[in-house]
């Protein structure tokens, strides 16, 4: 399937660019990580650390890029929904059974809290917003704005939240959408699960990892054998993963 939809997938990519694109380099390295316990979310900072959610104490595991292990219990969420990396400050993460969103500083003690719409799941941060899927509306909302619904899904809101600038991407096996502020949404092919990263789309497919104008970023070892992508702020690195599965793979 990968060789059969790179022509597809570059006439597409072609016409829905995002803006300051980057140079697109394969990745030449790659390692696998075993987490124990199903994974929730998964990020990857600029300087190669992995921040893992979980459903358990801890909630959140960071494989640091030197070899070393932090543990945070975060014992305020319940159940945790989804999480992102603030580069600057620590992470957000949302708590579905509370209705909730936390902000944690880079020491793991708790710096904010918002009240959400219903069951909260991934979360992102688009420039200076904080943008996240209520499970229970079905829709993508910012925490500044509680208000203003940026995005009605059809699904039920169970993917993943991705941005880059002021473009965000939401995406799952059957929907995806790229939108900004106060437009309208444009739909992507369902060719497989897209993020937005360092200013282009990126597309996981069953046994590649396709860059913005078709080419082929990484073969994956196996097809099907993930379902979820997440990309540093710089691009350098990237994450492949499942829901409720214990295995990463690492691009770098």
């Amino acid at each position: 399937m990968c060789a059969n939809a790179i022509l597809f997938l570059f006439a597409v990519l072609g016409t829905v660019q995002l803006s300051a694109p980057i140079e697109e380099l394969p990745f030449s390295d790659f390692e696998y990580i075993t987490v124990p316990g199903g994974i929730i979310d998964a990020e990857i900072n600029g300087d190669g650390d992995i921040y893992v959610l979980l459903p358990g104490l801890p909630h959140l595991r960071v494989y640091e890029a030197d070899g070393s292990l932090s543990e945070y219990d975060l014992p305020d969420v319940l159940l945790p929904g989804g999480m992102c990396i603030d580069e600057r400050w620590g992470w957000f993460v949302t708590d579905e059974l509370r209705d909730t969103v936390y902000r944690y500083d880079n020491t793991g003690e708790p710096a904010d809290i918002w009240s959400s719409r219903g069951m909260p799941g991934d979360i992102c941060l688009s420039g200076l917003s904080v943008l996240y899927v209520s499970k229970a509306s079905g829709t993508v909302t910012s925490l500044e704005e509680p208000d203003d619904i940026l995005l009605r899904l059809t699904g039920s809101g169970e993917g993943q939240l991705t941005a880059s600038g002021s473009e965000a991407v939401y995406s799952c096996e059957n929907e995806s959408l790229l939108f900004r502020n106060y437009t309208v949404p444009e739909s992507l092919p369902s060719a497989g699960i897209w993020v937005a990263a360092g200013g282009e789309l990126i597309v996981l497919q069953d046994s590649c990892v396709l860059g913005g104008s078709g080419s082929v970023l990484f073969r994956l070892p196996e097809a099907g054998e993930f379902s979820r992508i997440s990309c540093s702020v710089n691009s350098n690195h990237c994450l492949l993963w499942s829901p409720g599965r214990g295995r990463i793979l690492v691009l770098r």
